[in-house]
């Protein structure tokens, strides 16, 4: 199974903010959307990611006054990418090394979507309940 399973399945929609944007914005999208992260896109390419994780580093270091920081400040700027035919197993394998949970996905430049490792599991659940059921048609047949 590959990354581009994943996204045809999911979909490419990504959540987004400029690096402008405040944390307590962008605190707001991750509530209301109920999700991780948001990408910083400066002139369409990722500039960032702010995660839950950044945030908490924020708020430990500048208190309430991290909540008017601009999601610049507090952003992982080296964000790590994915192509859409990296492997599953390649994307568990970077997700693990980095201790990171979403991970965008690019081909020649261009954001196509984003993964978390909750898409990541329920792929890899879905290969193995498909590898069993056709080892228990093999046998059977046998």
């Amino acid at each position: 199974m590959f990354v581009s399973d994943i996204l045809s399945q999911k979909g490419g929609l990504v959540h987004t903010v400029t690096p402008a944007t405040s944390v307590g914005q962008v605190a707001q999208q991750l509530s209301l959307r109920r999700i991780g992260s948001v990408l910083v896109l400066d002139d369409e390419a990722v500039a960032g990611i702010v995660s839950e994780r950044d945030l908490v580093r924020a708020f430990a270091s500048h208190g309430a006054a991290a909540m008017e920081l601009e999601a610049r400040h507090v952003m992982t700027r080296d964000v790590v990418t994915c192509d859409p035919d990296d492997s599953i197993d390649r994307v568990m394998e970077l997700m693990t090394r980095g201790r990171f949970r979403h991970l965008p996905v690019v081909r020649h430049g261009e954001l196509l979507g984003v993964i978390s490792i909750g898409d990541v599991v329920k792929a890899r659940l879905e290969e193995t309940r498909h590898e069993t059921e056709a080892l228990k048609a093999y046998i059977v047949a046998g």
